[in-house]
């Protein structure tokens, strides 16, 4: 089998259990220094959750998609190990590295390969080459193992997502089942970000640069370490997934100049201030963008070639991805609006059900349809108008609502599949989900005796729901 032969070899059976054993120490080591003894339980049952993932992405990748990026940037693994194997000083001549440089001392192990992918042309693109540069280490240190490396970066995934509960918690700590449900246990963002992929590195670091920001600028502390975290995560952003790094930073902007607006006491002021900031936010956010794709190699992430560059991507990939992946959609629309609205339900609420062609896609038409219930709960029970309303009362659920907005008609609108959707929109999913669930509970909306059960709170008998509703 294909498996047996690349992915999956006899001496997994001896790395991966000495890797998930170091992964686990560490993994213990790191929690010890948490007094709550819940929150210890909770990030070692998230250990563990995600190892099984990073299992079922590798066999997932290998009987199921049997293709696919991931297998490209192994092959381009196995060929930056055997360039340090055949001289360690390549070691710090990769890790510095950028991009496989034509007429760099690297090109010679990317020519004329064993690989049915374009490694060649593929590694000279900065945001390519990033994922086997971090797999160089694990797979040195566990002999290429493919299932080693994805566990690797699963536990990378794992660090930002942890912190990303702990950003959440700082504001909601009355909510950790719903944030723990949002950022540490949602099924798709953990599988999509399990493996020898780009996701779990800009997943990651999306977790990383949001606590690194609360500790800078609202807790103040940590600062040395705080500084050293942002800056490798907009780092890893920029060079990996830079239109991350453009959805996230207008949204971290505008809420910290909320933030700062309500250390004002008057309350007049406050409301007179909350509008000049906010506009001012606006307007640097606008100006960051422009600043940040002004370079001619991010023209396309423009937001006035937004419109253009997908209809072109569209019209170019369409007949590849009908033939490949079967699970193209149109968004067929000459209106900027229309796009990115379509942009957003794509990413938020599709593959509708009658849309999935495969178990990874009913899985994804499932979630869909959770975040569309949830969504669709609030406005019927209390309203678009108080949905808006307290969405922009409240600097966090701000954050969390224009980063997913943003980033999600991004991606929405130019992604040209549902298997590519799912895994671009990761980032934004626990934004939305811890916004939607925090909702819920402000306005005491209950949830379905379902989803209390996922949570873990006590599901009561419905005459006893009803006799709490009537009092």
């Amino acid at each position: 089998m294909v498996f047996l032969e690349i992915l999956l070899k006899p001496v997994d059976f001896i790395v991966a259990p000495i890797c998930f054993g170091m992964l686990c120490m560490l993994m213990v080591f790191i929690v010890r220094k948490y007094r709550d003894d819940t929150q210890r339980r909770l990030f070692m049952k998230a250990f563990y959750f995600k190892m099984l993932f990073a299992l079922l992405f590798t066999l997932m990748c290998s009987f199921y998609y049997r293709s696919g990026d991931t297998w490209m940037y192994y092959d381009a693994t196995r060929y930056l190990t055997k360039a340090v194997l055949d001289n360690p000083d390549n070691l710090p001549r990769i890790l510095l590295t950028q991009k496989l440089e034509p007429d760099g001392p690297l090109i010679s192990y990317f020519t004329f390969t064993d690989s049915r992918y374009p490694v060649y042309e593929a590694m000279q693109d900065a945001g390519n080459f990033m994922g086997p540069r971090f797999a160089l280490i694990p797979a040195l240190l566990f002999g290429n193992s493919y299932l080693c490396v994805s566990m690797c970066f699963a536990f990378f995934a794992l660090g930002g997502a942890i912190r990303l509960y702990k950003f959440f918690q700082h504001y909601f700590p009355a909510y950790y089942r719903e944030i723990a449900l949002a950022t540490l246990f949602l099924p798709s963002v953990t599988l999509w970000s399990s493996g020898l992929m780009k996701d779990p590195l800009c997943f990651g670091a999306v977790g990383y640069l949001t606590y690194a920001i609360l500790n800078l600028f609202v807790k103040r502390k940590k600062i040395f370490t705080s500084i050293l975290w942002a800056a490798f995560s907009i780092y890893l952003l920029y060079f990996t997934k830079v239109y991350i790094l453009l959805a996230i930073a207008p949204a971290i902007l505008i809420w910290l100049v909320t933030e700062i607006n309500k250390l004002v006491k008057v309350r007049t002021l406050r409301q007179v201030l909350a509008v000049f900031t906010f506009a001012i936010g606006v307007f640097l956010a606008y100006r960051l963008l422009d600043y940040v794709t002004s370079e001619e190699s991010l023209r396309q992430f423009r937001l006035d070639n937004i419109a253009q560059s997908s209809e072109y991507n569209r019209s170019l990939y369409e007949s590849f991805s009908r033939s490949t992946e079967g699970s193209y959609f149109a968004i067929r629309t000459e209106s900027p609006v229309l796009l990115l609205l379509s942009g957003i339900v794509a990413a938020l609420f599709r593959p509708f059900l009658w849309e999935i062609n495969g178990v990874t896609a009913f899985l994804s038409a499932l979630e869909a349809l959770f975040f569309f219930y949830l969504t669709l709960n609030l406005f019927v029970k209390r309203g678009v108008g108080p949905f808006f309303k307290k969405i922009f009362s409240q600097p966090l659920l701000l954050f969390c609502f224009i980063f997913s907005i943003v980033f999600t008609a991004a991606v929405g609108s130019s992604a040209l599949n549902f298997g590519s959707l799912s895994r671009y929109k990761i980032p934004a999913l626990p934004f939305y989900l811890v916004m939607l669930l925090v909702l819920h509970q402000q306005f005491r909306v209950q949830f379905p005796a379902w989803l209390k059960k996922i949570l873990g709170y006590r599901v009561l008998p419905v005459w006893m729901q009803r006799k709490a509703q009537l009092t």
